[in-house]
């Protein structure tokens, strides 16, 4: 269910091919379905199959933490961790909590996820995330969360364009812009806070990545919105590049929440336990600031 491929699954399981094709064959006689069928990349998982997941999943993994032994070790650790992370922190998280994973437990891997909060959310129902850091509006009361950075949202044009003399809430709203939404919705949360006030803005283009909306508007009268810590990091390098200038928001917003979400079947857990940690600690860290640390 997890890799979707026996191969794949037997590579993760520590198994050779053709004993986990023997241990499906058997788990088929058991359930009297054929569980999985052949795909283009590997295998899809039946109706049968989808019905009785999330329980079996939950079973497993309260069976796995009950087994797990209590003294955690990460030196030793050999866990693939599946994190996904927003595109604003991801150009400081990818590469803190690869190299901190790196330097205090070096046998254990990471593998990183594009993030939704869609995605993300159903990547951790299913069992193939761990853990997923984003903005998360809404949450099932399954779900465990932790605040790990709060952020504000800014405006970027570039640094010649008309309004950076003098930005009005009716010059930001009379001006096109381009909205940054991994989902590739109309809406974004700056529209959110727009629509309480009874305004909308004009969305010219809707793009995935915050740098990709930093090259548009170096290039014409376009504005875009992005959150101050991708600006104060990775961001800071195209704002020089291209002339770009940021200002505040000309109208009462709140401070935006970057959480951190995991499943129940993994709070107890001890190495996804260090692993939070870990993550918490790289996603709070103030931009540039990406060292490891043992």
């Amino acid at each position: 269910m997890l890799e979707r491929n026996v191969t794949r699954a037997a590579a993760s399981l520590g198994m050779s091919q053709p004993a986990v094709s023997n241990a499906l064959r058997r788990a088929r006689a058991l359930a009297g379905d054929r569980l999985f069928l052949k795909a283009a990349a590997g295998v899809q998982p039946t109706a049968r199959m989808l019905a009785i997941w999330p329980e079996l999943h939950r079973s497993l993994g309260m069976i796995r933490s009950s087994i797990t032994p209590q003294h955690f070790d990460p030196r030793t650790e050999t866990t693939t961790f599946r994190f996904a992370v927003t595109d604003s922190l991801a150009v400081e998280a990818v590469s803190a909590v690869t190299l901190r994973l790196r330097a205090a437990a070096p046998l254990a891997r990471i593998a990183f996820s594009f993030h939704t909060n869609a995605n993300s959310l159903a990547g951790i129902e299913r069992g193939t995330l761990d853990c997923a850091v984003g903005m998360f509006p809404a949450l099932p009361r399954h779900m465990h969360v932790q605040g790990v950075r709060t952020d504000q949202y800014i405006c970027v044009m570039r640094r010649e364009h008309e309004l950076a003399h003098r930005l009005t809430l009716k010059r930001f709203v009379a001006a096109d812009h381009v909205l940054v939404t991994p989902s590739g919705t109309d809406l974004g949360v700056v529209d959110g806070w727009l629509s309480l006030q009874g305004h909308t803005r004009s969305i010219a283009a809707v793009v995935n990545h915050f740098a990709d909306a930093l090259r548009i508007v170096a290039e014409s009268d376009l504005l875009t919105c992005v959150p101050q810590s991708y600006v104060d990091g990775y961001g800071r390098s195209l704002i020089a590049k291209h002339e770009l200038a940021a200002f505040a928001l000309p109208f009462e917003t709140e401070r935006i929440l970057h959480k951190m979400i995991w499943h129940e079947r993994l709070h107890a857990h001890p190495a996804h336990q260090w692993f939070r940690a870990l993550v918490a600690d790289a996603c709070s860290l103030p931009a540039g600031s990406e060292t490891p640390t043992p």
